[in-house]
């Protein structure tokens, strides 16, 4: 047996141990990847854990409305019953529909039993109409059930999502049968306006369509959905079956199919009379949906305690707590840290310096959310909000119980009625020793001194003013909900 010069002097030999390549680099894969497992398992976020809140919340049970007099209503939570498949129109807020991450994915499902996602909300296109019955050609839109809007992290309702379509392109287009996809939208335009046709018989049926129009539609007949942008109507076809998480499901798309033959009206042609043309070509069973409603009234109670819609007031609550939770001077913090970026000194904030402000301070706000917060600062719509007009919308504003106690506080320390107080006297008057993180060990007494004169504003002269010093406990008061905790701090510190 030959052996190599290496082998003869004795180096080691290549074995399956050997670690050839950048090991390192597999090394800190691996523990990122733990990090990562670690983190999605504390957020409730594993894919696992989301399949099942998933399928909880578009099962879960909701309202199910029931017409005593058999009219459609706005307002009137119904399922949308397919005749073709047997199925029922169906929404998947957590699937997305195409390239846009606003438009979200409908199908029909093959249960017609009521559950949030094939349970839908018809509501008025327009809101100065003061009829409260759907009727025939009149304008609706469909919205989702509210009980798949319920955003845990915010604990508030996003906007509803409507049933909308547009025109075939490169972009959009059913995946099955490449026809005019239908989706789900939160944007309220045209695009998610329908009306409800009576269906064609036969091809007769056209003046009998043409006298419905205006007049309330019942519940469980049968009715045509067309799209009043594309004028195509809302079609499924038990040939286009596709697996969803929710099992066997059918495209749902916008198709007009109609029976072929011709229905021309050309008796007067040669006499020169005109003929009205009434006739049309009746639809296939593709095209035709009925509103169900429940047979038992007591389906129709609500039983579900839903959180409010989505506001700024409920995101400035939000905003805050977040702070609140992330440390002491929440307030403080965030003033700092906004006029650090105030480049300019104008108290002015656009929208990308709001938007990543608060995203280093631990307030992570999806685009919807942040969208609603901005829009609410921005009075004049030219994209810049008022620093301070935010901050104090954060904070709030003390009550009268709380003013009296700082005013009592700065008169102590104003002995001479000057309404001026040298920062050293502050800390020389204040009581440092009530502060919590030194009473638990947390800083010391050196520590918390140095932190409480860092958090004055005094424009470099060394003096607060009144202003200053109720400014001051304006931001403290915000993270303190109690009055007599206020009181109780305020006591302790001044010795009040």
């Amino acid at each position: 047996m030959n052996f190599t010069p290496q082998q003869l002097a004795g180096g080691g030999s290549y074995n399956c141990k050997t670690r050839v390549g950048n090991w390192h680099e597999d090394v800190c894969l691996e523990e990122t990847k733990f990090a990562d497992f670690k983190r999605a398992r504390a957020t409730g976020t594993l894919t696992m854990g989301m399949f099942n809140k998933k399928v909880a919340t578009c099962t879960s049970a909701v309202p199910h409305s029931f017409s005593e007099d058999g009219c459609l209503r706005y307002g009137d939570s119904i399922v949308i019953a397919h005749k073709e498949t047997g199925g029922s129109l169906a929404c998947d807020p957590f699937e997305s529909a195409g390239f846009d991450n606003n438009e979200f994915a409908a199908s029909v499902c093959e249960s017609t039993s009521s559950m949030a996602r094939n349970t839908f909300v018809i509501v008025k296109a327009e809101e100065n109409s003061d009829d409260d019955l759907v009727r025939w050609g009149t304008p609706f839109r469909i919205m989702c059930n509210q009980s798949l809007r319920v955003d845990d992290k915010t604990n508030m309702l996003q906007p509803p999502l409507y049933l909308a379509s547009n025109l075939k392109n490169e972009r959009k287009a059913s995946p099955l049968s490449n026809n005019q996809l239908v989706y789900m939208t939160p944007k309220p335009s045209y695009s998610t306006c329908w009306v409800a046709n009576m269906p064609a018989l036969d091809k007769f049926s056209g003046a009998s369509r043409m006298l419905a129009v205006g007049e309330p539609i019942t519940v469980g007949c049968d009715v045509a959905l067309q799209h009043c942008a594309t004028r195509q109507l809302l079609s499924s076809d038990s040939k286009l079956s596709m697996q969803t998480d929710f099992g066997t499901e059918y495209e749902v798309c916008g198709k007009t199919n109609v029976k072929t033959g011709k229905i021309s009206v050309m008796a007067g042609e040669f006499s020169g009379q005109r003929t009205p043309a009434t006739n049309c070509k009746p639809e296939l069973s593709q095209n035709v949906w009925s509103f169900v409603t429940s047979a038992d009234p007591a389906a129709g109670e609500e039983f579900r305690n839903l959180p409010p819609p989505l506001s700024p007031e409920g995101l400035i609550a939000k905003v805050l707590g977040i702070l609140k939770a992330r440390s002491k001077n929440a307030v403080r913090g965030l003033k700092s840290a906004f006029k650090a970026m105030d480049d300019v000194g104008d108290y002015k904030l656009d929208k990308e310096d709001l938007k990543w402000g608060l995203r280093d301070l631990g307030v992570d706000l999806d685009d919807e959310q942040f969208g609603v917060l901005f829009t609410y600062f921005d009075k004049g719509g030219d994209g810049i909000i008022s620093l301070t007009e935010f901050l104090t919308a954060i904070r709030g504003e003390m009550n009268d119980f709380r003013v009296g106690l700082v005013l009592a506080a700065y008169d102590k320390l104003d002995a001479d009625g000057s309404g001026l107080v040298n920062i050293d006297d502050i800390v020389s008057l204040y009581n440092i020793e009530a502060d919590p993180m030194v009473a638990e060990g947390v800083k010391t007494v050196d520590e918390a001194v140095k932190e409480f004169m860092s958090l004055w504003e005094t424009d470099g002269n060394g003096v607060v003013t009144k202003e200053e010093f109720i400014e001051y406990y304006k931001d403290l008061s915000a993270e303190i909900d109690d009055d007599a905790q206020f009181e109780l701090i305020m006591q302790s510190a001044w010795g009040l």
